[in-house]
């Protein structure tokens, strides 16, 4: 029998600024159809805090339990076959899925093919599907050892985009002639931009679009390309009122969001909510005068892949998967952190606005 000592980064679930390390052992005796992995790396983003912020209300710390009063803020990321005892699933095998902020993670299959595998541990029968399937990284053509921690940054980012995106399509852009995206150098943010851009382009639409950030990373995003205008929060007061709005919040800014519905007021047509990147002012003194509507990525996807089919879906997203991420690469670049120290010190630079977006972080704890 080999044991195999494993970490948890775990965070306090009522104050986010507070970590604690577990340290547990796991062995290469398995239950059947269970499977131990060694995560090799992971994405860290702004998606991550977001994750954690509602991550009561929106049940992301069911998917990895640990001590009381302690939550695993979720990540996207690829992981190594170490321990087996699923027929399917081999020693060595690549898999690409959402995993711990750990270095290990141990998952009960039901069912196995080529492609990958559903984690079906009972603590996640109830959580959404999309995040409980596990890609196999050899039988997927878009994984090569240059375009992996692509992936593990933007893909998961990119669906939500990708779907807002096809929403805001169908509803033929609800007749705005000005669509403004909050914390514009946000990666989801950055993925929508360019997406949108590309929509605007390919079919001669006649709305702008506006990225609106903090000062200091006007000249980024910016030099993105994407934006028909970029705008500093301080100058909201500055939009035409008598222009047709769609908001896509990815800051979650109460003030923000108050500024916009009262100046907007019935112009602001469509009021999406997606991240809380400023996680820190989510309450305000003023109420806001009309609520937005929460976009919920999953509920979007399995919409999607009832009207498409399950491969028209895979196939749509591969299609703008592969134009995105050729416009995407070089506009940053990765940034890596090894250890937990490191890990420690980049949470805690995310949690407080600290992170330069020109980088692409990841993670690994091995």
């Amino acid at each position: 029998m080999i044991t195999i000592k494993a970490l948890d980064f775990t965070v306090k679930i009522d104050n986010l600024q507070q970590v604690k390390l577990v340290e547990k052992m796991y062995t290469d005796e398995l239950l059947a159809n269970q499977v131990l992995l060694e995560i090799d790396q992971f994405s860290f983003t702004s998606n991550n805090i977001t994750y954690g912020v509602v991550g009561t209300q929106m049940n992301y710390w069911d998917f990895f339990p640990t001590q009381p009063g302690y939550g695993i803020i979720p990540a996207w990321g690829i992981a190594n076959v170490v321990a087996s005892n699923h027929p399917d699933v081999h020693v060595g095998e690549r898999f690409y899925g959402y995993y711990p902020m750990s270095s290990h993670v141990l998952v009960t299959i039901q069912k196995a093919s080529s492609k990958g595998f559903v984690d079906s541990s009972s603590h996640r029968q109830a959580l959404p599907p999309i995040y409980n399937f596990y890609t196999n990284t050899a039988q997927d053509s878009v994984f090569t050892p240059e375009t992996e921690k692509l992936i593990s940054i933007f893909r998961p980012l990119f669906v939500t985009s990708f779907l807002i995106d096809a929403y805001l399509a169908e509803q033929h852009f609800y007749k705005a002639s000005r669509i403004l995206i909050t914390s514009a150098s946000s990666k989801t943010a950055q993925v929508l931009a360019c997406l949108l851009a590309h929509r605007k382009k390919e079919n001669d639409l006649s709305w702008n679009l506006i990225g609106l950030t903090s000062e200091k990373n006007m000249e980024f995003v910016e030099q993105l390309g994407w934006y028909d205008q970029v705008m500093s929060y301080d100058s909201i007061a500055q939009l035409n009122t008598n222009e047709k709005f769609i908001v896509i919040d990815f800051a979650g800014n109460h003030n923000t969001q108050f500024q916009l519905q009262t100046l907007l007021q019935e112009n602001l047509v469509y009021n999406c909510l997606v991240g809380l990147v400023d996680w820190q002012h989510l309450k305000g003194e003023n109420p806001l005068p009309k609520k937005g509507e929460f976009f919920f990525a999953p509920s979007h996807a399995e919409k999607r892949k009832k009207e498409w089919g399950i491969s028209g879906f895979q196939q749509n997203i591969g299609i703008a998967w592969q134009q995105t991420i050729k416009a995407i690469q070089s506009t940053i670049s990765i940034k890596e952190y090894v250890g937990i120290q490191e890990l420690e010190k980049l949470y805690s630079d995310m949690l407080n606005g600290r992170v330069d977006p020109k980088h692409g972080n990841i993670v690994s704890l091995k």
